[in-house]
């Protein structure tokens, strides 16, 4: 998950304050006030209100335009985001003819969100994000320095280029809900990781005995 705009800066305010004061934050309730009152902090100053005269977004050689009220954008390929929330939304109704959200269709989504007290109704169900785009490779060109995080680690990132792609895939064993099988998939995925790590085979071959043991199990 890559951010850009207020949910970053926000990260990053909680970032250098907890570097600067790390006594201060001796729980994790502590932490959560403190990270509610920097995005209290962000909703009444607005400093990321400028962000689609600095930032343009291309989306597969595209050039997509960021709505004006737009303080954030944010690239997903999971329907998880701030503990859980769906910003892509596939179950709901949507005007527009963009594809349901996959983790394996090598595709990233593209949202973007008007503010911190947008965030605030999106945790709560309240609001929806607004979506931009699809695509294989995303690209931000920034006119300015502007905070970015990945996966909640924040920085000030200096006028450049950003790409964002697809790299890879790792297969996984998901335990089904019969406990035979699922005690086998497990016995099976730690057989492979001794044998990686006893040098037996080399990490491609595990991912593709993973890859036939999941059809497998599946099937």
């Amino acid at each position: 998950l890559v951010g850009i705009g207020c949910d970053a800066k926000v990260a990053y305010d909680f970032h250098t304050t907890r570097e600067e004061r790390p006594d201060k934050f001796s729980s994790q309730f502590v932490n959560k006030l403190i990270y509610a009152r920097e995005g209290a902090k962000h909703m009444m100053d607005r400093s990321c209100s400028d962000l689609p005269w600095h930032v343009s977004l291309e989306v597969d050689g595209k050039n997509i335009e960021i709505p004006e009220d737009a303080e954030g954008v944010i690239i997903l390929n999971i329907a998880s985001y701030m503990g859980g929330v769906d910003l892509w939304q596939n179950d709901n109704n949507h005007d527009d003819d963009f594809s349901s959200q996959s983790m394996h269709d090598k595709m990233l989504e593209v949202v973007c969100i008007s503010g911190t007290w947008h965030l605030g109704k999106l945790q709560v169900g309240l609001s929806r994000a607004h979506r931009l785009a699809q695509g294989r490779v995303i690209r931000f060109h920034l006119h300015s320095s502007f905070p970015v995080q990945v996966d909640g680690e924040p920085w000030i990132q200096p006028p450049g280029c950003l790409e964002i792609s697809h790299r890879g895939q790792m297969f996984m064993l998901r335990r089904p809900s019969e406990e035979p099988t699922g005690h086998a998939a497990a016995v099976m995925s730690d057989v492979l990781v001794n044998a990686e790590c006893n040098g037996v085979i080399d990490a491609a071959q595990k991912r593709l005995l993973l890859h036939e043991i999941a059809l497998r199990l599946s099937s």
